[in-house]
């Protein structure tokens, strides 16, 4: 997340969503909902993991919808991942790959990073320049992401105008 704000509202939204999931949705709950979304968000801010000066991208809410879309999409593949892990003996072969952004991307690179990172099996490791790098766990997840629909989507993921 980008500001202290933001990473608030998407912690707190994640939180009413495992309660209402949950089926538990109470004043209480959601009035620890608010106290430890803050809590991370003002850790995250203190400890410089955030900055104070920051876009209003994350109010968008293709935002919301991008990383939602890729959570549900991800979440049984990656418990899943964690299990084979866990039980079998299949070895994986780590890779870390380098990505050349083109100049002609109007969108942040963060939300590309957030993007491998919520994805199972990829975690995006650094940046310089225009170049990313994405750890891989092995080489089918790598091959499992759609770069080119996630950048084409990414162009659009302001349709609030927010920026």
């Amino acid at each position: 997340m980008l500001n202290i704000f933001n990473l608030f509202l998407f912690l707190f939204a994640l939180w009413i969503l495992f309660m209402i999931a949950a089926g538990t949705l109470s004043w209480l709950y959601v009035f620890f909902g608010i106290l430890s979304a803050s809590f991370v968000a003002v850790i995250s801010f203190r400890l410089k993991l955030i900055e104070e000066k920051s876009e209003l991208l994350y109010l968008s809410l293709g935002f919301y919808r991008h990383f939602f879309q890729i959570f549900v999409k991800n979440f049984f593949s990656a418990i899943k991942f964690v299990i084979g892990m866990a039980l079998t003996n299949k070895p994986f072969h780590p890779i870390v790959y380098s990505l050349e952004l083109s100049p002609e991307n109007k969108f942040n690179p963060a939300l590309l990073m957030a993007s491998f990172n919520m994805t199972t099996g990829l975690f995006c490791i650094g940046t310089k320049d225009q170049e990313i790098f994405i750890h891989c766990v092995d080489d089918d997840h790598f091959k499992k992401f759609n770069l080119q629909k996630t950048c084409k989507f990414l162009k659009d993921i302001n349709d609030d105008n927010l920026v």
